[in-house]
């Protein structure tokens, strides 16, 4: 005799290879990206501004490639918000640290704190997450306490010809995969604030580009953060890595202009912080007999099933 409980998955089956027969696909698309808002005016400089949005928490993990390794156990994590306006973005970044690390001038005994985000220089392809290669380099923002802000370009430099590194406004030989970008691109600001055992950093950079080998944020982008702990000897290659996440710009709406009103009028959209959008589309390639067809084969089916219950 058989068993009720094993026919059943049969019938799904059939049902669901009906249903490919006939060309019916269903398909789940789904997306997350933390939000950049927008403000129609100053950005924010200030950590405890209210104008700052939802940040995001980011996990960040030790480093595989430098020893001596981060231990297994630990757990860290930067907390990301960011806005912009029709000119220039903003990131607030904060993270857990139980000691403040800053560099004194002139003196080694002491390795600083720092944070640095990284962004890719080109947007066909998204680069190795270890500062990009040479073929596709990364453009990194790197804050260090005590030091000042700095900005990078991290992958680029072999793969350039002393001609072009002169243009470029490089030194004519590399020294590091990690090289400062001229003085013209040191278009970067810092806030930070230490409290209560974490740092608030804020960085501030032109929307767009100044430099080819500086990265464009005036559309949607990914990034990736690291931070060192400068009580643990942090520093180089030995930091907490995140992997990339991506950024999704508030769009801004032009309402369409009104009989009494010859203007548009601009509005801002408001959104959460980290909107994760999913949508469920069934597509259809076939005519409306064959969902006669499917009906048919349900019912068949059901008739299959009572009788199996009736036998048992």
């Amino acid at each position: 005799m058989r068993r009720p409980e094993l026919l059943l998955p049969g019938i799904a089956l059939v049902v669901a290879v009906a249903l490919a027969t006939l060309g019916i696909v269903v398909v789940t698309a789904q997306e997350s990206a933390v939000l950049v808002k927008f403000i129609n005016g100053s950005l924010p400089v200030d950590p405890a501004s209210s104008l700052w949005p939802k940040p995001a928490d980011v996990p960040l993990t030790g480093q595989t490639l430098v020893y001596p390794l981060a231990p297994a156990v630990e757990n860290r994590a930067v907390s990301v918000a960011a806005v912009y306006n029709g000119t220039h973005i903003a990131f607030l970044l904060m993270w857990k640290d139980a000691t403040q690390d800053v560099a004194k001038p002139g003196g080694l005994d002491v390795f600083p704190d720092a944070v640095a985000v990284q962004f890719p220089v080109s947007r066909a392809q998204l680069p190795y997450i270890c500062m990009g290669t040479v073929d596709n380099p990364v453009n990194i923002i790197y804050w260090r306490a005590g030091v000042g802000v700095e900005n990078l370009v991290a992958g680029a430099g072999y793969g350039l010809s002393p001609q072009q590194r002169e243009a470029l406004g490089l030194q004519a030989t590399p020294t590091s995969p990690v090289e400062l970008l001229p003085d013209s691109a040191q278009v970067v600001q810092a806030y930070a604030v230490y409290k209560d055992g974490a740092w608030y950093v804020v960085l501030v950079r032109p929307l767009g580009s100044v430099h080819p080998l500086m990265s464009s944020l005036a559309d949607d982008f990914s990034a990736a953060f690291a931070t060192w702990d400068g009580s643990k000897g942090e520093r180089g290659g030995l930091k907490a890595t995140s992997g990339w996440v991506q950024f999704r710009l508030e769009r801004r709406i032009i309402a369409a202009p009104q009989p009494t009103q010859p203007a548009p009028t601009t509005v801002t959209v408001t959104q959460t912080s980290v909107t994760t959008v999913t949508q469920t589309h069934v597509v259809e390639t076939t005519p409306a007999w064959a969902w006669a067809v499917i009906g048919v084969l349900v019912a068949l089916l059901a008739v299959v099933a009572g009788l199996a219950l009736r036998r048992k």
